[in-house]
């Protein structure tokens, strides 16, 4: 009976002890780890993924994923090379998980033209189910930045920013493609933004049953948040709608995230004075895009620029969004800070930090749901891995405070 219960307290610590502190995603510390990002599937396993350089190899950045479980206990025993092309710069990945735990990774890459978006799929236990692929259909002018989305139907939504040239100067525009579970391209490449130009930075998020939400700024002038929702199958349901109640001298990068029943929370930072000191703002929608809220703050402490949100979503509409702080004076540091609301939009709790180790620039974070009611965090640290940027995770309780963990050590068996 003694031995019964020493094993059962052992087994009880080890998750708690694991996710009391940042952990280190990459194995190879050469050059500069960056750009993660984050995907979780129901199972309890975690996909990250981020863009690495190699200063020594003589070539520019390769796409990296490493998978974890929702202890921070590595499933690979190092990271695996997405990209089989390995000429130029490999950059920007995206991922998300399908409801068979089918991971998707795209990021932008050298292509025909100029870049183009690829992507490649990987079975929930690791192994690699494509080659990388092309993604756009259109490979005229530059395609940049994508974001992914899966949904438990086993279907896929890759969107990104094309950018291309014609008689009256440059175009920018959002476009996406659906994949289904094997990859396969369902229907054209689809334009996002309605025809209205100028659209930068997009981001895509699906329920349970494959409509999806995607956001974006339009047109750096006005800096407006914009979003449309679409169905399964790819057709729009109704024209883009603006987001943001209030105009903002700047907004860069928003982004969203949708419940398995089609409620979606889109966040962004913005400043309406132009005057650096940028605050993170959120606004919450039912399934048919009918707001649940007003635009509000999400950071309490309000110094210095709070940037790059990024926000998941939980069954019952609760949200955590993340963010990077720099306390007012960007050229010192920056630190990785989230905060938890209820499906009101109302606060459940105060902001709290991330990453323990506060040297330098934490930054670029991102963010999952994990099973077992748990979110996961991702970013890039400058120092920490002894060379230049690596990536950084950290575990925590979804709903709840940490417990108190000051003393934790690691657990000692005899």
């Amino acid at each position: 009976m003694r031995k019964t219960i020493v094993v059962c307290a052992i087994v009880l610590c080890i998750p708690l002890w694991l996710r009391a502190e940042e952990f280190q995603v990459n194995g190879r510390t050469s050059g500069a780890q960056a750009n993660a990002a984050v995907a979780a599937d129901a199972d309890g396993r975690i996909a990250i993924v981020w863009s690495s350089y190699f200063s020594s190899a003589g070539r520019s950045n390769d796409i990296f994923v490493r998978r974890f479980d929702t202890t921070g206990r590595s499933l690979d025993s190092d990271e695996v090379q997405v990209n089989t092309v390995r000429d130029g710069n490999q950059t920007e990945p995206a991922a998300a998980t399908n409801g068979a735990g089918t991971l998707l990774v795209a990021w932008h890459g050298p292509g025909l033209d100029a870049e183009d978006i690829f992507a490649r799929l990987f079975h929930q236990f690791g192994a690699a189910l494509t080659d990388e692929f092309l993604v756009n259909a259109d490979t005229e002018g530059q395609q940049l930045y994508p974001s992914v989305a899966g949904s438990e139907t086993g279907t896929f939504a890759v969107v990104w920013e094309s950018r291309q040239t014609n008689p009256s100067g440059k175009i920018t525009s959002i476009r996406g493609q659906l994949f289904d579970a094997d990859a396969t391209p369902l229907g054209q490449e689809i334009r996002i933004d309605g025809g209205l130009y100028d659209a930068r930075y997009p981001s895509v998020a699906m329920d349970a049953a494959g409509r999806f939400v995607v956001t974006w700024l339009q047109d750096r002038t006005t800096n407006a948040v914009m979003a449309r929702r679409f169905d399964a199958n790819g057709v729009a349901l109704g024209e883009p709608f603006e987001v943001n109640e209030v105009d903002f001298g700047s907004v860069t990068w928003p982004a969203v995230a949708m419940s398995p029943s089609g409620d979606f929370v889109i966040v962004w930072d913005g400043d309406p004075n132009r005057a650096g000191d940028d605050d993170i703002h959120a606004r919450c929608f039912d399934p048919n895009g009918v707001p649940r809220t007003g635009q509000f703050t999400v950071n309490s402490l309000r110094d210095g620029a709070q940037q790059w949100p990024r926000v998941a979503i939980d069954d019952a509409n609760a949200f955590v969004v993340v963010w990077q702080h720099d306390h007012g004076d960007p050229n010192l540091a920056t630190d990785v800070w989230a905060r938890r609301f209820d499906a009101a939009g109302s606060p459940a709790g105060d902001q709290f930090q991330l990453n323990g180790y506060v040297a330098g620039k934490q930054q670029l974070p991102d963010i999952a749901r994990a099973a077992g009611d748990l979110l996961v965090a991702v970013w890039q640290s400058d120092g920490q891995d002894g060379s230049g940027y690596g990536v950084f995770a950290r575990i925590k309780p979804w709903t709840t405070a940490d417990p108190d963990l000051s003393a934790a050590a690691p657990p000692r068996i005899d």
